[in-house]
């Protein structure tokens, strides 16, 4: 690109044949984010030439449908949605519930101390640690949990 680029610039990457905003610059590179917001890139000034309004129309459009697709499946179950694939199941058993499941390490459910969900301090939803779904835990454990903190 023979003109200077500047933050929020619309440019059109020949090298990666996408269209993005001009986020910033590292070293000979420039940081590019699709237009609809996303995961950064980086291309080199030399494959960088300014995006023509039909071509930035087309790339934030494209980028707009992609995410409704997704959010389709995902009501549709056929997709996990982005924040749950982090998520362990909720049906996941402690550590030590696990392995008293074993021959021999039976005592090990008297050892969990995973009776409560524990959450993330000052976020709504987000856990630190889950409740342990074993069912050798009563309702009347979780209620007088003793998980350490």
């Amino acid at each position: 690109m023979t003109s200077a680029l500047h933050i929020d610039d619309i440019v059109k990457d020949t090298g990666s044949d996408k269209v993005g905003r001009v986020m910033g610059f590292v070293g000979p590179y420039v940081q590019l984010r699709p237009l609809s917001g996303g995961r950064e890139w980086d291309a080199r000034p030399e494959h960088l030439e300014p995006a023509g309004t039909a071509e930035a129309l087309s790339a934030g459009i494209s980028e707009v449908n992609a995410r409704s697709r997704r959010k389709a499946a995902v009501a549709a179950g056929a997709l996990i949605p982005e924040a749950e694939e982090q998520r362990p199941a909720a049906d996941t058993a402690s550590a030590e519930c696990a392995l008293a499941q074993r021959p021999g390490y039976e005592e090990l459910h008297a050892a969990c101390l995973q009776t409560h969900d524990v959450p993330l301090p000052c976020a709504r939803g987000i856990l630190l640690a889950r409740r342990c779904s074993c069912r050798c835990h009563t309702q009347n454990n979780l209620s007088t949990s003793n998980y350490r903190r």
